[in-house]
């Protein structure tokens, strides 16, 4: 059992540190040696985003399934939506909101429930619900979500980044 923990750690070790030394060596800017210059307009790319997470907030812990629009403005504002159900069975929530990219490899995104129980239209300002965080590309084509809501606390979310 041993040696079978060794063989699975050590290769994840290897694919970590090939992920890691190719990302690094097709990302360094024209001053570092890349020798193609890239404009503003084709490194924040549109596309497409899928992601899965968590939240963590005791008494609001719940399943959220993301799908993003990216730099389709201007090639900085995007647009997305996120499916939220609680594990308690209580709660569902739609948000919608935008994104807008801060470089090729992070972005702000918020926005805010409008037709659920904890919508705009159902509860009004008073219990609304909204969120907030960051989304950031590691390597290619993973992307991850870090948010927080006032009404449900911290989420997390997970998924891939597809080009269009």
């Amino acid at each position: 059992m041993q040696s079978f923990r060794f063989i699975v750690a050590s290769a994840l070790l290897i694919l970590l540190s090939h992920f890691y030394t190719n990302a690094q060596n097709t990302h360094l800017p024209y001053s570092a040696g890349n020798k193609e210059k890239i404009n503003a307009a084709a490194e924040l790319s549109r596309n497409i985003e899928l992601t899965a997470g968590y939240r963590f907030k005791s008494g609001n812990e719940g399943l959220k399934a993301g799908l993003g629009v990216n730099n389709l403005v201007f090639h900085r504002i995007g647009f997305y939506t996120s499916l939220e159900y609680a594990l308690d069975g209580k709660n569902f929530s739609n948000t919608v909101g935008g994104t807008v990219s801060i470089f090729k490899y992070a972005y702000l995104w918020g926005g805010m429930d409008f037709f659920t129980k904890k919508g705009l239209f159902q509860s009004g300002f008073e219990g609304i619900r909204k969120e907030a965080g960051v989304g950031i590309t590691p390597y290619k084509f993973l992307v991850f979500r870090v948010g927080w809501s006032s009404s449900v606390g911290p989420s997390v979310a997970a998924g891939v980044r597809i080009q269009i």
